[in-house]
């Protein structure tokens, strides 16, 4: 894998975080996804404990998981294994002292090509047309 091949970024600016993560979360349900979870990792800020906040190097960051149960369950049949890849993810983040949020997600078609299968291939296919398509809607 290449990360600057493999790993797709969109930059969004003057929208609030909250806003351009609500618009996500409904572009990805109108294509039919389940949102398995959204995991929280800019909580660290509310943490008293935190040991060097000079370490963090962002504002706002979530991971947004999801998955259609029926295009997941083949992509899985195809190979047990293609399971650690799943759900596919979006991340959503703002660096510090940045006005700009960032939309990233690791292209499907690159984890498929590490299996050698026709059938996760087409259906990665599917599932990173529907990761563009979202981006594209949320697009201001």
């Amino acid at each position: 894998m290449n990360i600057s091949e493999d790993i797709v970024t969109k930059v969004f600016s003057e929208i609030d975080f909250e806003e351009i993560l609500d618009y996500l979360i409904q572009e990805i349900k109108a294509k039919n996804y389940l949102i398995t979870r959204v995991s929280n990792i800019d909580n660290i800020h509310d943490r008293d404990v935190l040991k060097s906040p000079s370490s963090i190097k962002f504002k706002y960051y979530k991971i947004v998981e999801f998955c259609n149960l029926e295009s997941c369950s083949r992509l899985i049949s195809s190979d047990l294994l293609a399971g650690v890849f799943m759900p596919v993810k979006f991340i959503i983040y703002q660096p510090l002292d940045k006005n700009n949020i960032f939309i990233s997600f690791l292209s499907p078609i690159s984890f498929a090509r590490l299996f050698n299968s026709k059938e996760m291939m087409s259906i990665a296919k599917i599932i990173e047309n529907d990761m563009y398509d979202v981006l594209e809607e949320i697009d201001f």
